[in-house]
């Protein structure tokens, strides 16, 4: 071979193994952390024919709901003892006239339902301790923990034709009966002989939304 022909053999070669380099050069990688998360976190492995499961996000708890419905989280009621904590410190505060006391006990739309009619429960008592002096209760024994009532909607479809109470209740309200022991106080009656508390739940309260008596003020 001539040296002219040994030349662009030469030639040749070392333009195909530039061109096999940049080709090599050329072809798209995967970053080298994808790589490396890949290989310490490898896609999970399923059987032939068995479909990706997707987590689900839960749907918010709830007190009622629809058997029907593919995701279904139900809310446990608050116990009843807490409403009957709630009656206890609304007459508390009640004989101490204490109104920023009462205020977070009562549901916004709270009212009150007497021999007078229907009235929004804040100014009914703001009414009630501006005319009668209910701090003369202090020391009383208003009522007793033994006589309080506690009623769920079931309990009142339950109890016998004399002793219906005028309430209706909701799902997850309450009912606590407070018979009044000292309704008088001197001259002027203070309470009526007995109180119907309807409480519905408020988180991981009770919060008072009616309130029958029978009660008129002087």
């Amino acid at each position: 071979m001539s040296p002219a022909s040994k030349l662009s053999s030469s030639l040749s070669s070392a333009c195909l193994c530039a061109l096999g380099l940049c080709l090599s050069c050329a072809a798209p990688r995967a970053p080298a952390s994808t790589s490396a998360e890949q290989a310490r976190y490898p896609a999970p492995r399923r059987a032939p024919g068995v479909p990706e499961q997707r987590s689900e996000v839960q749907p918010e708890a709830t007190s009622v709901g629809n058997s029907r419905d593919q995701w279904l989280v139900l809310r446990a009621p608050a116990p009843s003892g807490l409403a009957r904590e709630a009656v206890r410190d609304f007459l508390r505060a009640a004989v101490n006239e204490a109104l920023d006391r009462m205020d977070p006990l009562l549901a916004p739309q709270a009212f009150v339902d007497t021999a007078s009619g229907r009235q929004p429960a804040r100014a009914f008592w703001q009414s009630r301790f501006s005319v009668l002096d209910y701090t003369e209760l202090r020391g009383q024994l208003l009522f007793r923990e033994a006589d309080l009532e506690t009623f769920r909607a079931e309990d009142l479809a339950r109890l016998p034709a004399t002793r219906r109470l005028p309430i209706e209740l909701g799902t997850d309200e309450v009912a606590v009966r407070v018979p009044i022991r000292v309704s008088w106080a001197g001259r002027p009656r203070l309470f009526g002989d007995e109180l119907l508390f309807r409480l519905q739940p408020a988180g991981a309260r009770y919060e008072i939304a009616e309130i029958t008596e029978d009660f008129r003020l002087p």
